[in-house]
C-alpha cells in the first residue's frame, strides 16, 4: 500500500508515535509527506474572531495556561519524513495545480492526515483510492468538532469516543474506520482526558490503514451525526470547573 503523510510544519509527540508503526510496517510504502507551510493566524487575529463569538474569554484562560507550562517537543516535519527517505513537498498551495500533480505523481493508494489542512477539500479528498484517512478525537454520533473531551465532561459522559474517520465533505462527518471508547474516570479533568484519549488511540492509524487494505473491508456510515460543539465560552468553562470539583 502506498500512502502520503498530509502534515503541519511540525510533528508532535502523539503524530510521531503515530507514524512509528506506519513506517515499520513492510506492507505499506510511505511514498511522499505533503506539508502545509502556510502561516498560522497570530493569537490576536483569533482572539478577536473569538471574541466576536462571546469566546474571547475562554481564549485568555487557554493562552495564559499555555504559556506557563509552554513545552514545545515537536521537531520538523520535513527533517523527519528527509530522515527516514521520504521525499517531501513543502507548500503554502495545497491546492494549486502544481500541488496536486505532485500528489498524483506519488500515486498513493490512502492519503494520512496528521496535522495542518484544516477542513481538507476536493480535489485532496477523492485523490487516492482510499481517500483521506484523519483522526476524530470523539464519537461523531454525538461529538463533532472541539475541543477534545471537553464537552463529554461537561454533559457528565462515562466514556468518550475515538475515531479514525475516511473524511468526507463537511466537519467530522467522514465514515468511521477503526473506532474505540475510552472511560470518563471520576478525577478527570480535560487535560488528563485528552491525554488518555491520545495515547490509547495511537495504534488505530496504523489499524485503520491495515483494514482499507482488505478487499472485503466494507466500513458502517453513520446514519445521523450528532451536533457541532466549538469552543466553550468564559462561563461555560468555570461551570466545567466546578462540574469538576463537584465530581471530585
Amino acid at each position: 500500500m502506498r500512502i502520503v503523510v498530509l502534515s503541519g510544519s511540525g510533528l508532535n509527540e502523539f503524530q510521531l508515535q503515530v507514524l512509528k508503526p506506519i513506517v515499520d510496517d513492510h506492507s505499506i510504502e510511505v511514498v511522499g509527506a505533503l506539508i502545509d507551510n502556510r502561516p498560522k493566524p497570530s493569537f490576536k487575529k483569533r482572539f478577536l474572531k473569538n471574541l466576536k463569538r462571546g469566546r474571547g474569554g475562554y481564549m485568555l484562560v487557554m493562552f495564559f495556561k499555555s504559556r506557563r507550562h509552554k513545552s514545545d517537543s515537536s521537531v520538523a516535519a520535513k527533517d523527519y519524513f528527509g530522515s527516514i527517505g521520504v521525499p517531501c513537498l513543502v507548500t503554502r498551495e495545497p491546492y494549486s495545480e502544481t500541488t496536486v500533480a505532485n500528489l498524483k505523481a506519488w500515486q498513493p493508494d490512502v492519503m494520512v492526515m496528521l496535522g495542518g489542512f484544516g477542513i481538507v477539500k476536493e480535489p485532496l479528498l477523492s485523490l487516492a483510492s482510499h481517500g483521506v484517512l484523519s483522526y476524530h478525537h470523539g464519537n461523531m454520533r454525538k461529538y463533532r468538532g472541539q475541543p477534545v473531551g471537553f464537552w463529554e465532561l461537561y454533559n457528565g459522559e462515562k466514556e468518550m469516543g475515538v475515531t479514525v474517520q475516511k473524511l468526507a465533505a463537511g466537519i467530522d462527518k467522514g465514515i468511521p474506520i477503526v473506532e474505540m471508547t475510552i472511560p470518563i474516570e471520576k478525577d478527570d479533568n480535560v487535560k488528563s482526558l485528552c491525554e488518555r484519549a491520545l495515547e490509547f488511540s495511537v495504534p488505530m492509524m496504523h489499524k485503520a490503514l491495515q483494514l482499507v487494505g482488505e478487499p472485503n473491508f466494507i466500513p458502517i456510515e453513520i446514519q445521523k451525526f450528532g451536533p457541532i460543539y466549538t469552543l466553550p465560552n468564559l462561563r461555560q468553562y468555570l461551570r466545567l470547573q466546578c462540574k469538576l470539583r463537584f465530581r471530585r
